[in-house]
């Protein structure tokens, strides 16, 4: 079994803590003003002061208060943030895993990721850097859920819900020239007013389809089946891996719009980039021009289906039913799907 992370080194600042972590030790290890921190991201100074403090309660994690008590830092060269690019989506896909969870305490070197197979058996699933597991804590992709002498965490429903655009990130990366400029996250954070406006395919932003699945119906039941969220995340990875753009497959309303599109793939040398623009390609055809365009903006372009009612006209409250019988069809197509396995890919 090889760990997550084989080399160990004293937890430090790691390249995928959020950006509100790296203003927290601006201020408390560089001793820089909250005036100037504020100045240099574009911020009000409340901002960063709420973030220092919040940041501040969470040092009651064991975790997070090692990482951010440290004083060294990594490489942040290229390399480095590419291995805990990879290192952080093997972990989440590990986590992901049923009965899985992320095991810690202080007496120990590394957190490990554990998994239980039977009454009472566990396995150990690999090993996880100390700085890594602080930014999927400090990121909000693993939570505590115990323990006392030694801390559990499980994975979020944000975890799980970034999970495909993390694995697309990382294949896109791997696939760009090595002096290629390196962005993996996006920490920006829209208010309440925007959120609806914007759309992000970055990992850290929630889908509708993630917030409709903790919905329940008058019987109790999830107004999202888990099968039909794992069929809207795995188009929202296909379209990511295709690398179409926001605009590229909406407002069709008849088949031929969509064989410029087959014919690039047919000519792309990067065959899972062809096979996924391909796949992304048949599901929305097979879906049709209308329930193509709620599925690709409330799944693919992040769009809140508040945005998505009112670009399409539609009455309030209705985009949600529509968006269900979207995805029944999309978990069809997938389950028939004979180009791929019916899993999410990576």
């Amino acid at each position: 079994m090889t760990d997550l992370h084989d080399v160990q080194h004293r937890p430090a600042v790691d390249p995928l803590l959020p950006e509100a972590a790296r203003r927290y030790l601006a201020h408390t290890a560089e001793g820089r003003p909250i005036r100037d921190i504020a100045r240099e991201a574009g911020c009000h100074a409340s901002t960063i002061l709420r973030q220092v403090r919040k940041l501040e309660t969470l040092r009651d994690d064991p975790l997070v208060d090692q990482v951010l008590g440290a004083s060294d830092a990594p490489p942040e060269d290229v390399a480095h943030l590419l291995a805990q690019l990879d290192n952080a989506t093997v972990a989440l896909r590990r986590l992901c895993e049923a009965r899985a969870m992320l095991l810690y305490s202080p007496d120990l070197p590394q957190p490990a990721i554990i998994k239980t197979v039977g009454e009472g058996e566990t396995v150990v699933l690999g090993k996880v850097d100390v700085a890594l597991a602080a930014a999927l804590i400090l990121r909000n992709w693993i939570e505590p859920v115990g323990g006392t002498t030694v801390m559990r965490y499980r994975v979020t429903q944000e975890g799980r819900s970034c999970l495909p655009g993390l694995m697309a990130a990382r294949d896109g990366h791997a696939a760009r020239p090595a002096d290629a400029p390196v962005s993996v996250f996006s920490d920006a954070e829209p208010d309440r007013r925007s959120r609806d406006r914007s759309h992000s395919t970055g990992p850290g932003f929630e889908s509708p389809i993630a917030a409709l699945s903790r919905r329940r119906g008058a019987d109790g039941k999830p107004f999202l089946p888990s099968e039909f969220v794992v069929a809207g995340d795995r188009l929202h990875e296909d379209f990511t891996i295709a690398g179409f753009g926001a605009s590229d497959l909406l407002g069709w309303e008849s088949a031929d719009a969509l064989h410029p599109h087959y014919a690039t793939a047919s000519s792309l040398r990067d065959a899972r980039r062809s096979d996924a623009m391909i796949r992304t390609l048949d599901a929305i055809r097979e879906l049709g021009p209308g329930l193509s365009e709620v599925v690709l903006r409330c799944c693919c372009l992040r769009e809140g289906l508040e945005a998505t009612e009112k670009r399409l006209g539609w009455s309030a409250r209705s985009g949600k039913v529509v968006l269900r019988i979207a995805l029944q069809r999309l978990t069809q197509f997938y389950t028939q799907d004979r180009t791929g396995n019916g899993a999410l890919i990576g």
